[in-house]
């Protein structure tokens, strides 16, 4: 099995990096958009996730707030291990993975204060919140989402979990597709679904939370989330749920990445305190602080 710090290490810091998110890869569906080039130069048609975020790495020093000294952060909470202190008070997080990241930013842009806003999740991907710097809510990056949105770097990446009841089990795709599924709506959960061809509808959640609720009440069998996430959920749930299994996806697992508005020029800066906690080894050793539990244990799933 291998050790925590190392699946760590491939989750966090390859920048073949690739999380929660719409459509997986738009060429699937035939949608394609522009993204902008490091350098500058003519937008490139998104095939996939490597295709729709910026890769040009600026100044923190160049980042200007949308608010005074403070920077602004939103994010769709809960969010278990990214985000801890509160379930639904931004004003009483602190601590997490994004959390740090967020404060790693506002100390590199020289601001004194972190704001953070609780969101829809859905109106953050469809770009239609407003008055905010960045967005990190365990974002997946998508041709999609990049027409109305700009992505950073990613910094993250994982495969998508299964959390069942305890005592449940999941080992085949002919299981999964038997399933009944609950998943939050928006996110690449549906897409992966869809692929799968599970034979019955899922349940579709406006937040997550509903979801794990339906899970507990047994109104579903099982609950398609980033397995970073279904282990934070595991953990909080005093042994009632498990993450059962993993899905390996043909184009790899979701990438993590902040969203930025797409008229935003902070888009360098952001990548630039990224690059950093990469190079330095910090970003990895908020990891392994934050998220704790061991996905090199859990069954993984092929889907083809």
């Amino acid at each position: 099995m291998r050790k925590w710090t190392a699946v760590l290490a491939a989750l966090a810091l390859g920048l073949g990096l690739a999380a929660c998110g719409d459509d997986d890869d738009d060429a699937a569906s035939g949608e394609t958009t522009a993204t902008t080039e490091a350098g500058g130069g003519e937008p490139a048609e998104c095939t996939g996730p490597a295709d729709a975020y910026a890769t040009e790495v600026g100044d923190p020093a160049d980042f200007t707030p949308v608010a005074d000294d403070t920077l602004t952060v939103v994010t769709s909470l809960p969010g278990p291990g990214f985000w801890e202190g509160s379930d639904d008070d931004p004003s009483a997080l602190n601590g997490g993975f994004e959390y740090a990241i967020a404060d790693a930013m506002r100390e590199e842009f020289g601001l004194a204060n972190l704001e953070v806003r609780n969101e829809s999740f859905d109106a953050i991907v469809a770009g239609t919140v407003s008055d905010y710097d960045i967005a990190l809510s365990q974002i997946s990056i998508t041709c999609e989402r990049a027409e109305v949105v700009t992505f950073s770097m990613p910094y993250f990446e994982s495969n998508q979990g299964v959390l069942m009841k305890a005592g449940g089990s999941m080992t085949t795709l002919e299981e999964a597709k038997a399933a009944r599924w609950g998943v939050q709506t928006g996110t690449t959960a549906l897409d992966l679904l869809e692929t799968i061809g599970v034979e019955q509808e899922p349940s579709v959640y406006q937040q997550l939370p509903d979801a794990f609720t339906a899970l507990e009440a047994g109104q579903v069998d099982a609950v398609l989330i980033d397995t970073a996430i279904s282990l934070g959920q595991a953990a909080r749930s005093d042994g009632s749920l498990e993450v059962v299994a993993q899905f390996e996806q043909p184009g790899g697992p979701d990438q993590y990445s902040a969203i930025l508005p797409q008229d935003s020029d902070d888009v360098g800066a952001v990548n630039a305190v990224i690059q950093e906690l990469k190079d330095s080894g910090e970003l990895d050793r908020l990891a392994t602080e934050n998220l704790t539990a061991d996905p090199g244990g859990i069954p993984v799933i092929e889907v083809e």
